[in-house]
C-alpha cells in the first residue's frame, strides 16, 4: 500500500471525527442535567474539512459549484427527484398526524435547540443555513470522500446511517425510530441527487425545500 498523502491522512481523520460525533447522540451525555449535543459539530468538522481538503479532488470546486448549479438543473431526472421528495414529505404529513401524534413533539424537541419558531425570518435563515452546512459536510465532503474508497451504495447508506445519528433524540423507541427511518430516506434523496449533479447546491435545494416544507405544514 502506497503511503498516504498528508491531505488523504487529514481526510480519513475528520471523517473518522465526524463519524464519532454522530454516534455521540446516543450517549446521552449531560452538563448540569443539560443535554451535551456534540453531533452538530460533525456538520462544522465537514465543513472545515472540505475547504481544507478540496484540492484532493480533480477539480477543486468538485462538489460545490456554484457556476454549474443551473446547469444540473436541467437534468430531468434531478427535478423528478426534488418533486418525489416533496410529494412524500406532503403526503407522510396527515399521516403522521393520524397514526403517529406523538412524533409532533419529538419533532419539536429535536429542532428547537437550532430552530426558531416565534420569529419566521429567523427560521428562514436558519433553515437555509443549517441544510447548506449539512450538505457541504455530508456530501461534499464525507460522501465525495466515501465514495472514492468504496462503491456508490456502501458509502450513500454510510452516509446516510450517520447523518441520520447527528439527528437522534431520545423519546419513544417506535418514534424514534420512524425519526431516524425518516430521516434516512431524505438523506438517500440527498445523496443521490449530489451523485447525478456533483454539486452541493442541488442537494442543498432539495433539502432547502423539503425542511422548508415540513416546517411550512408543521407550523398550519
Amino acid at each position: 500500500m502506497k503511503n498516504l498523502t498528508k491531505t488523504q491522512t487529514a481526510v480519513i481523520i475528520l471523517a473518522v471525527v465526524m463519524t464519532v460525533l454522530s454516534f455521540t447522540n446516543l450517549l446521552n451525555l449531560q452538563i448540569n442535567g443539560e443535554p451535551l449535543k456534540l453531533a452538530g459539530l460533525s456538520v462544522i468538522v465537514g465543513i472545515i474539512a472540505y475547504f481544507t481538503t478540496r484540492k484532493t479532488n480533480e477539480n477543486k470546486n468538485d462538489g460545490f459549484n456554484i457556476k454549474t448549479f443551473i446547469g444540473a438543473l436541467k437534468d430531468k431526472k434531478v427535478i423528478l427527484l426534488i418533486v418525489l421528495l416533496l410529494v412524500i414529505t406532503v403526503v407522510r404529513f396527515p399521516l403522521e398526524k393520524i397514526y403517529l401524534p406523538e412524533y409532533t413533539e419529538h419533532l419539536r424537541a429535536r429542532a428547537e435547540d437550532f430552530l426558531d419558531f416565534a420569529n419566521l425570518p429567523k427560521l428562514l435563515l436558519e433553515l437555509i443555513v443549517f441544510a447548506l452546512g449539512e450538505e457541504i459536510a455530508w456530501r461534499a465532503f464525507f460522501q465525495k470522500q466515501t465514495s472514492k474508497i468504496m462503491p456508490f451504495v456502501p458509502s450513500l447508506i454510510i452516509t446516510s446511517v450517520l447523518f441520520s445519528l447527528g439527528h437522534f433524540n431520545f423519546g419513544s423507541p417506535l418514534i424514534v425510530l420512524y425519526d431516524l427511518f425518516s430521516v434516512f430516506i431524505d438523506s438517500i434523496f440527498y445523496g443521490i441527487i449530489f451523485r447525478k449533479t456533483d454539486n452541493a447546491w442541488c442537494s442543498f435545494l432539495a433539502h432547502f425545500l423539503a425542511n422548508l416544507l415540513g416546517t411550512v405544514m408543521y407550523l398550519l
